[in-house]
């Protein structure tokens, strides 16, 4: 499993990457569950629901993803510019 220091993952925030064709903002890491959050840039929004589940009103759209693959070994083939990131910071 690659070793994923949480001072080197903290400076990724502010960085951008592609996310399935867009261009997003690393806006938040999550070390101990291993996740990046990220925000797209092109100004999507999303309805937010509240603690009922009710639809209330309009968001900016966040997506979390893991940093690695689903065995554990490797960072998350979706993101391949999480690589360059990585070597980097």
């Amino acid at each position: 499993m690659p070793q994923l220091d949480a001072s080197r993952l903290a400076r990724l925030i502010g960085r951008e990457l592609d996310w399935q064709g867009r261009p997003c903002r690393v806006i938040e890491v999550l070390p101990e569950e291993q996740q990046i959050v990220i925000e797209p840039l092109d100004g999507a929004e999303a309805i937010q629901a509240n603690q009922y589940g009710e639809a209330t009103r309009r968001a900016p759209e966040v997506i979390c993803l893991p940093l690695l693959n689903p065995r554990g070994d490797a960072l998350n083939p979706l993101l391949p510019q999480l690589g360059e990131l990585m070597n980097s910071i």
